[in-house]
């Protein structure tokens, strides 16, 4: 596709191009979800001369073509060369190595300089003239940021934008590379110095010029272009070629008939699309006035990187990605996360470390969050520098990814278009056969080739795209009912196919709120130190206990119109203290040495004694360490009231906090402790502290990993997490039904083992394997643990990397043996954590497969390790549904073959489905409605091709006899019966029973539809043939000979016609099928009362019409009634056969019983990994290796490891 963002001229530079050496192709990595290649092409004048002579020729044909498939325009007019002589450039994109997508870009050329048409809004009178100069080169220095980390200084360069990213060439190292913002490659003290004083206004006009407005604009096409663009898809294109074909017939009123279902079809796409693209240009585009640092007023529109933003006291909307440098902020992100939780921000640390966007995400004002407060310090305003802008922000990158959606592999789409094919090939021997009839019959030039295009048009339906439309807007009407949004029509048939579904814990499947079970502190009173007893009220021990001081400001809480805000576990942890917060409005510089922190203190009175002063407890919180997901930790510095020193308090996972802790500190029973509450459900958070003799200015220049280490550990906090009340239902039901259910959380491995056991993902007689990384070697290497019912079986063993070669023979003839002693599936799942899956992936990369293949429990996975577990899913030839709250699941709803949200927040962009009910109740509804989507939709699918198939039979045997079917008669078989019928299919309700344990069939060309529509247009050929043969056996009867193109009114077109009436009502009855998907077809009203309507009009026009129809259909009645009871009588044996055959043949043995040929079972194991692996696994237990397994070549290999005993 042509870039719409290519609207500059090329201006060529050969001098410089030549010095550099040749490369015609490269790499390029702007989306992690694709393999992405950029080859360069020059156009070539005298193949573009010759592609329009031949245009011209042929009247635009070629350039039809062209629109359907750019790249042949490339191919045909340019050249493949060197990028340094490219005037094009063609990008392309391989999506999971099955999807390619082709984008076409012109390459442009920009001089810096050159700030011709841009308005520098605000700066005005600042702007350098002709007679003036530059006081200093720095209010000139513009470099380019690319996105490895360098810079380019240079004052022209070449590019080309890429799905809104601008890909820079870098001629020294003679590749392309992505612009970046200004942090990439910078540390924090640069930015720090970047922000000193407010960039010139010639140096903000650079900026603009290179990175342009500050606008996420999404494309919104006017309704003629919408009309355009449809019109010329090939199917369309089609249709008018069918239009002219039955025009010159003529068929005047079947064209106007499909002119008005294909002008329907139009309008509805185009209003659609029209309606889609403002709904998001409506939530996405935004600007606003803000303040830069200096005084100006610029338009948001007209910020650039490197400018110095002021925030207002009372907040603002973030329209650009910003580094916090002063002050503090307090933000709603729910845009990004999902949470409407309040988010406190602190100033970017003036330390020399390379500056990184997740580590220091504290820091960064993100945009589209909306900053609720700021906090000033010293009378100075809080300023942020601007990091990124556009498409490159945060917002724009979700935006992108929407714009940009990666390409849905879904194989009943992909077999949809392999049948139009077949049709096609079907319509090339029906006009072979026209051809060779009529030239046999001696008609005339045109009206052979009439009669031939006539032919090929009756074989491709003209309703099917609308009617393909019809089942999915029903199921999500039906879900919008029941509480769930679907922002895209596509995604409902593929959620009908899941076979496994990916759930969050935290919000999805337990409570989102965490209540305070009490806390576990450790006692140093023995040596080394141990936990103590529980104690369920922490609000009665000791103000001056470490613990509760940790507990009451080790958080990001902050007060909002008078009323407490944030974490709601940080909500729950503090008031269980007793304590108050308190944000004094006066500067109190002498007691904490920083202005306006927040100050925590007991409720009652309490003293301390300090150099024999008694003083009020009082602690201020001088500087916070935010959460940090891959460190699993946030901290806070805080002062006691009278103290000189500084006391660092951390909170995290325990065991990533106990590798930060003076071993001395760390009770001896922590482990033992940690399981039991951690195994009984419970979250379980660590709190250690430590001492700090420093000031608060040399604090600010200490690096947080400085900072939180040799911690004296100080006890554990216990939350209570309960499951919400659907869930333990829900996932007992999608067990039932043979999905695989996968929980993937951020949380304790312990607490999520025990989640998983209490809602049934564990199941109570399984093993659970416990797979653990250990790295002490310095190479990882991954150990598995037993236990059943809570209690170690076995011994602790280690897995191999590789299996010795000399080994598989004996392995594999030892496999046999045991595949022949015993064929129950392996009763163990796999449970591990985000640092296990990491080593698993890096360095057993053979296992991943098979190791996933079992496992249900993924803890303490960050965001993309969540969709990698997604993605491997998917490669497994799963169809993975995400089910999450939106916070930190963004990642992995988009990844996952259909999202479900249950967040009602801007987050759900991210995922084609939302409930605003906030629990799994919604998962099982989209997949009902989902199943019955699909099968309505395969439904459909057969029915409008045994349609066109029975109207080309009918047309072919009828071609025979030199006649046809009337124009009226094609109206009334298109619009009354199947339009008619196509209408109502869709609205017969999803079943409400137990889940099927066998999910809808996804092939069309499998063999159980080919079996269904064969036999089905068997039976169809065989009742048309037995009501002409019944027909020629009465002694009255006469032959038709060719009279005219009009005189198609004869006996044969009445025994044809009437027969095949009844066999389009019959096919709209066999093919929509009821349990264990959809409701039986007897419970849609619509439908049977639209078909017992038609049946009895098709009776009446078989039996006795009045003269007035006959004429108006132009039938030719027989000269005996017993004529026409045949066809009532071969109609109704049509139907009872057509009925057994689909509901006993087909879905009972073939689809139900799987009673298919064995070849065709192997093919299609052979095909899905995960069927083979499963296949294998039933047969003995990997992790007991006692056998290796081998794979065709189109599986991953995997390992076998070794036992010391299970």
């Amino acid at each position: 596709m042509d870039s719409e963002d290519d609207n500059q001229p090329l201006i060529q530079n050969e001098s410089r191009r030549n010095t550099l050496p040749e490369i015609t192709h490269q790499k390029i990595h702007t989306d992690p979800d694709f393999d992405q290649v950029v080859i360069g092409y020059r156009k070539c004048r005298w193949r573009t001369v010759l592609v329009y002579i031949l245009s011209v020729i042929t009247c635009g044909i070629p350039f039809l073509l062209f629109h359907w498939c750019p790249t042949w325009l490339l191919y045909a007019t340019c050249v493949r060369c060197c990028f340094q002589l490219a005037d094009q450039v063609l990008v392309i994109e391989t999506y999971q190595k099955k999807c390619k997508t082709f984008y076409i870009h012109r390459i442009l050329d920009k001089n810096i300089a050159d700030t011709s048409g841009l308005l520098n809004e605000g700066f005005e009178d600042e702007i350098v003239g002709d007679n003036e100069h530059i006081h200093h080169a720095q209010e000139l220095y513009t470099p380019l940021h690319l996105d490895d980390g360098t810079t380019m200084n240079v004052q022209e360069y070449r590019y080309f934008r890429h799905k809104k990213q601008v890909l820079v060439w870098e001629g020294v190292r003679a590749q392309w590379a992505r612009l970046a913002g200004v942090e990439r490659g910078a540390t924090c003290a640069q930015l720090h110095a970047l922000a000193t004083a407010p960039p010139s206004a010639e140096r903000r006009l650079r900026g603009l010029n290179i990175y342009g407005l500050n606008e996420i604009k999404v494309p919104v096409q006017s309704i003629m272009t919408l009309i355009i663009l449809e019109v010329f898809n090939p199917f369309y294109v089609f249709q008018l070629f069918t239009i002219a074909v039955w025009l010159a017939e003529p068929y005047y009123y079947y064209c106007v008939a499909v002119v008005l279902m294909s002008t329907f079809g139009v309008a509805t796409s185009v209003i659609q699309t029209k309606k889609n693209q403002e709904s998001l240009r409506a939530t996405v585009e935004a600007h606003d006035s803000v303040q830069l640092w200096g005084g100006h007023t610029v338009d948001s529109r007209s910020l650039c990187p490197g400018d110095v933003l002021v925030l207002p006291p009372r907040g603002c909307m973030m329209h650009c990605d910003a580094v916090l440098l002063t002050g503090a902020a307090i933000l709603n992100e729910s845009m990004l996360t999902g949470e409407s939780v309040p988010v406190t921000k602190t100033a970017l640390q003036r330390i020399d470390k390379t500056f990184d966007l997740k580590e220091h995400s504290s820091s960064v004002l993100f945009c589209g969050t909306k900053v609720i407060q700021t906090r000033y310090y010293n009378n100075e305003p809080v300023r942020a520098l601007v990091l990124r802008t556009g498409y490159n922000t945060s917002k724009g990158q979700l935006v992108r990814s929407i714009l940009y959606p990666v390409p849905a592999d879904f194989k009943f789409d992909r077999d949809s278009y392999k049948f139009i094919l077949i049709l096609a090939c079907i319509a090339a021997i029906g006009l072979g056969y026209t051809v060779a009839l009529k030239t046999y019959r001696a008609l005339t030039a045109r009206d052979i080739v009439i009669k031939a295009l006539d032919i090929i048009t009756i074989v491709v339906p003209p309703a099917l795209p609308a009617a393909m439309t019809v089942g999915r807007l029903y199921a999500v009407a039906r879900l919008k009912r029941a509480r769930v949004a679907c922002l895209n029509t596509r995604a409902v048939n593929v959620s009908g196919s899941l076979d496994c579904i990916c759930f969050d814990k935290t919000g999805t499947l337990t409570e989102d709120g965490l209540d305070m079970w009490g806390v576990v502190a450790a006692s140093s009173a023995t040596q080394p130190p141990r936990l103590a007893g529980a104690l369920r009220e922490p609000r009665l021990m000791n103000d001056l206990h470490e613990l509760k001081i940790g507990m009451a400001v080790c958080h990001s809480l902050t007060l909002l119109d008078g009323q407490l805000a944030g974490d709601p576990l940080d909500l729950k942890m503090f008031e269980s203290t007793g304590w108050i917060l308190e944000e004094p409005d006066v500067p109190e510089m002498s007691n904490y040495e920083v202005l306006t922190p927040t100050i925590v203190k007991p409720r009652g009175s309490a003293n301390i004694n300090v150099d024999d002063i008694n003083l009020p407890l009082e602690v201020g919180i001088v500087q916070q360490y935010q959460f940090v997901s891959a460190l699993q930790r946030a901290a806070v510095a805080a002062r006691l009231l009278g103290e000189d020193v500084l006391r660092l308090y951390c909170k995290g996972a325990p065991e990533a906090l106990r590798t930060l802790c003076r071993p001395d500190t760390v009770p001896d029973n922590l482990n033992t402790v940690l399981s039991q509450y951690a195994e009984k459900g419970y979250r379980v958070i660590a709190m250690a502290s430590r001492v700090l003799e420093v000031t608060y200015k040399q604090l600010q220049k200490m690096d947080r990993e400085e900072v939180e280490c040799d911690l004296e550990f100080l006890g554990l906090i216990i939350m209570e997490n309960r499951l919400k009340g659907a869930t333990t239902g829900i996932i007992h039901e999608l067990k039932e039904a043979n999905i695989h259910v996968v929980m993937i959380t951020g949380d304790n491995i312990h607490t999520a083992v025990s989640v998983a056991k209490e809602c049934g993902i564990l199941a109570t007689g399984e093993r659970v394997v416990h797979m653990s990384v250990d790295d002490s070697s310095g190479v990882p290497r991954l150990y598995c643990e037993s236990s059943l019912r809570g209690v170690p079986v076995g011994d602790r063993f280690s897995l191999d990397k590789c299996w010795s070669e000399s080994n598989t023979t004996l392995q594999t003839e030892r496999s046999s043996r045991d595949a022949e002693a015993t064929s129950t599936a392996p009763n163990y799942k796999i449970v591990m954590t985000g640092d296990t899956w990491k080593a698993l992936r890096s360095q057993y990369p053979y296992a991943v497969h098979r190791v996933i293949e079992r496992g249900a429990v993924f803890a303490r996975m960050s965001p993309d390790q969540k969709q990698q577990l997604v993605l491997d899913y998917q490669a497994m030839g799963y169809y993975v549904g995400m089910c999450g709250d939106g916070a930190n699941d963004c990642g992995a709803l988009r990844a996952a073959h259909t999202g479900i949200s249950l967040s009602e927040l801007e987050s759900s962009v991210a995922a084609p489905f939302t409930s605003t009910q906030p629990d799994i109740v919604c998962v099982a509804r989209v997949l009902r409605e989902g199943r019955a989507a699909l099968t309505t939709s395969f439904g459909v699918f057969k029915f409008m091709i045994a349609y066109s198939l029975t109207e080309f039979l009918s047309v072919a045997l009828l071609y025979y006899f030199d006649s046809n079917l009337t124009d009226f008669q094609f109206l009334f078989i298109d619009v009354a019966l199947i339009v008619n019928f196509a209408f109502f299919f869709g609205m017969t309700e999803a079943y409400t029973g137990k889940l099927c344990k066998i999910p809808p069939l996804t092939s069309l060309l499998g063999i159980v539809p080919l079996v269904s529509l064969i036999g089905q247009m068997i039976f169809i050929a065989a009742a048309q043939y037995l009501s002409y043969f019944a027909l020629s056996q009465f002694p009255w009867y006469v032959r038709h000979t060719y009279e005219g193109e009009e005189a198609n009114e004869c006996w044969e077109n009445y025994s044809v016609f009437t027969v095949s009436m009844f066999q389009y009502i019959i096919m709209a009855i066999v093919f929509s099928h009821g349990a264990p998907y959809r409701r039986s077809v007897a419970t849609n009203k619509q439908l049977m009362f639209s078909m017992l309507i038609m049946t009895a009009i098709c009776i009446y026009i078989t039996l006795a019409p009045a003269k007035w129809l006959a004429e108006f259909l132009q039938l030719k009645m027989p000269k005996d009634n017993l004529m026409s009871y045949i066809v009532l009588a071969l109609a109704s044996f049509n139907f009872a056969i057509a009925l057994f055959f689909e509901r006993v043949i087909v879905q009972m043995f073939m689809e139900r019983r799987q009673m298919v040929p064995k070849c065709v079972k192997e093919r299609q194991v052979s095909k899905t990994p995960h069927l083979m692996i499963k296949r294998q696994l039933t047969d003995m237990d990997y992790l007991d290796c006692r056998s290796v397994i081998s794979y065709s070549t189109e599986i991953h290999p995997v390992y076998s490891g070794t036992s010391n005993g299970s």
